[in-house]
């Protein structure tokens, strides 16, 4: 009787032991969604700021009016930063979207970002009443546990903008 209640004790240990281990791993895969979140964000960041700043156009402001700016320059810097930041990381699957509205009183782009982003509902219009420069990433993230049960693929979605005041 002692024997079989051995086996029995070390049945339960057993599946307790992968209880904790699916729960770890299940905690590591939210940490991991979480840190790839705030990753691609600040990526999204600084690619528009570097954007905003690099691609200002200062001929409409030396003919009196505002800083405007460069639209091929200001798009272009944004995306090369992005494109450095991802083949620092290994990441070449990504959809990146850069818009720019260069017109000194700003504007809007509708449907823009393309998909909801965080806690959007849907999709809406980018609007800023400056010129401005808008970074949206889609950036795929590995998972420890859930990628061995075949879940698909979580897709992390941010969306950046930065602008020049007046």
């Amino acid at each position: 009787m002692i024997q079989d209640r051995k086996g029995q004790s070390a049945l339960w240990g057993f599946l307790i032991m992968m209880t904790f281990i699916a729960i770890a791993s299940g905690l590591i895969d939210i940490y991991r969604l979480y840190a790839a979140r705030n990753w691609a964000y600040a990526v999204a960041q600084e690619a528009a700021m570097a954007g905003a700043s690099r691609g200002r156009d200062w001929s409409a402001f030396a003919a009196g009016g505002g800083v405007g700016l460069n639209s091929s320059t200001a798009k272009n810097e944004a995306e090369q930063l992005v494109i450095a930041e991802m083949a620092d990381r290994g990441i070449t699957s990504y959809g990146m979207d850069v818009r720019v509205l260069p017109n000194i009183t700003g504007g809007s782009v509708s449907g823009f970002p393309p998909r909801p982003v965080r806690l959007g509902s849907g999709l809406g219009s980018w609007s800023s009443s400056e010129p401005s420069v808008g970074v949206y990433l889609e950036v795929p993230v590995n998972w420890l546990m859930l990628d061995r049960i075949n879940v698909v693929t979580k897709t992390v979605r941010v969306f950046a903008a930065a602008g020049v005041a007046q």
